[in-house]
């Protein structure tokens, strides 16, 4: 195995992480231009097929998207238009825990972060 940063320019590209992630494309050589880099871009978004960014956008969209909802309940429980508070309740529950296990999953991706940059090559 090479040290990363090393044989990316003219191999076929990243091999996936134990099946989590597909094949990265290879760094075109010279890639200082922004034709190169335009086209690694593309081609990185179609190897990785949505992916982990994806994912993390997914769930930040499904996270606004609850926080708008319990927003919206919120002024409807205060304006009288709620039939049932409890909807108004379990959207905002929801929206807090979610927003709980963001958090936690932020914080254990920068500690994975600051534990691999810790690493000794």
């Amino acid at each position: 195995m090479s040290p990363v940063g090393t044989g990316l320019a003219g191999s076929a590209g990243v091999a996936p992480v134990a099946g989590l992630s597909p094949a990265l494309p290879a760094l075109p050589a010279g890639a200082a231009d922004g034709a190169d880099a335009a086209r690694f871009d593309a081609a990185l978004a179609g190897a990785t097929g949505g992916g982990l960014g994806a994912s993390a956008v997914g769930r930040l969209a499904d996270l606004q998207r609850l926080h708008a909802t319990s927003d919206d309940l919120a002024v409807k429980a205060v304006t009288g238009r709620l039939q049932d508070p409890s909807q108004y309740t379990i959207a905002a529950t929801e929206a807090t825990l979610a927003t709980q296990m963001t958090v936690a999953l932020r914080n254990k991706a920068v500690e994975a972060y600051s534990e691999i940059m810790r690493m000794q090559l």
